[in-house]
């Protein structure tokens, strides 16, 4: 049964000590008694980077803004947990010496001195690189984070105030997968974990590596399978599979901003094939976005224009482009090396899984490569993604295809 927390938008009350045990030389500025703080600001709380980031939290039924503001309110900020790709309150403690003594570990006094002294001082709220389970990398424009949780998979990614990302579980985020043989989800090695795994806090996928550092995010990944041996999925019947962590391995590097376009995302992949296969199918890369982006486009390379496209499922050699209504949100793909020679009509694919949930509807798109029978042996990858405005999108896509070949 969910959680009952009691929601609500006003402002809370913190906490403000008058003294303490260390005060450093020049004192960290403290709110006066009864100031008020919104602690839902955009600036340090985001709903669905919460839910994501915690998969105790969807588990216990927190999944929609107004219980994730509850939580955050009554018990995430004492916890010390993240609710914003931009703002963690333990590392914003952690990086500055003086905050320390003044607060010790108090995250909520962490959350009240960014908000009202903090950010206006030109403090960071975290750094790019590794935290407490999280990868983040970042340009001015957008941030990138993967996790433990999903195995270096991306979980977030953040625009504008924005979250695009739906991880509600383990097969949706912007990653990585294949399938093998012709046998679909019953073959089907996948980067962020397995069907089993759900909305928990862990994966059967395994990170043997990962680093982030400014721009640049890399990660070495074990798939696990998409389903356990002895379960069956619709259209293949049982698992191929007799383990439930594959052989095989995804390494991948992902830039933020690339070829001088702060728009675009690039993601370099190779996959390790450890033995011969008849057939490959390979999603390298493909994003699941949250359900409010129900408008599909299709990018002509050629002519640089959108064109309206209907929400599938279907695939073809056009890129495609989901976007909010407005259009005040989108993200793009698209290839250098999509369509495949011989399959101009292949390449692209949408697909939309509508929910009364907001935290579990998503829409999707892929970039698909096929192969026949494939050699054990290491194979690279390369594909693209713009994110910001459908204009924005439209533009990045464009620079893209003059300025990759």
């Amino acid at each position: 049964m969910k959680s009952r927390l009691r929601s609500s938008l006003s402002l809370l009350l913190l906490a403000t000590f008058t003294s303490h045990a260390c005060v450093p030389d020049d004192p960290v500025p403290l709110a006066t008694e009864h100031q008020e703080v919104n602690v839902f600001d955009p600036g340090v709380f985001d709903w669905r980077f919460y839910v994501n980031a915690y998969g105790d939290l969807l588990q216990a039924g927190i999944d929609t803004p107004a219980e994730a503001q509850a939580h955050w309110q009554n018990f995430g900020m004492r916890e010390c947990r993240r609710a914003h790709p931009r703002f963690h309150p333990r590392q914003y403690l952690s990086i500055y010496p003086d905050l320390q003594q003044a607060f010790g570990t108090n995250c909520t006094l962490a959350v009240q001195h960014y908000l009202q002294f903090g950010r206006n001082e030109g403090r960071a709220g975290i750094l790019n690189g590794g935290f407490d389970g999280r990868y983040t990398v970042s340009n001015d424009l957008l941030t990138v984070g993967a996790s433990l949780r999903t195995a270096g998979a991306i979980d977030s990614l953040y625009w504008n105030g924005r979250e695009f990302i739906n991880s509600y579980d383990h097969g949706r985020q912007l990653q990585v997968a294949l399938s093998t043989n012709g046998f679909g989800e019953c073959e089907n090695p996948t980067e962020a974990g397995s069907r089993g795994d759900g909305s928990r806090p862990g994966t059967t996928s395994v990170l043997h590596a990962a680093t982030a550092s400014g721009n640049v995010l890399t990660t070495d990944n074990q798939p696990a399978y998409w389903i356990a041996p002895g379960q069956s999925a619709p259209g293949c019947g049982l698992a191929r599979n007799q383990t439930a962590l594959s052989s095989y391995r995804f390494r991948k590097t992902v830039t933020v901003g690339v070829a001088g376009i702060r728009h675009a995302i690039e993601v370099r992949s190779s996959i390790v094939v450890p033995a011969a296969v008849s057939s490959l199918t390979y999603e390298g890369a493909t994003g699941y976005l949250g359900g409010e982006f129900t408008a599909f486009h299709t990018f002509n390379p050629a002519s640089c224009a959108l064109a309206p496209i209907s929400a599938g499922p279907g695939e073809q050699g056009l890129p495609i482009v989901l976007s909010t209504p407005d259009g005040a949100a989108a993200m793009g793909t698209w290839s250098p090396d999509l369509p495949q020679p011989g399959l101009p009509n292949l390449g692209y694919g949408r697909f939309a899984f509508p929910s009364s949930n907001p935290a579990n509807a998503t829409n999707k798109w892929n970039a698909v490569f096929r192969f026949g029978a494939l050699a054990a042996g290491t194979y690279a990858f390369r594909s693209y993604v713009a994110v910001g405005s459908r204009e924005n999108v439209r533009v990045a896509l464009c620079q893209l295809k003059a300025a990759i070949h």
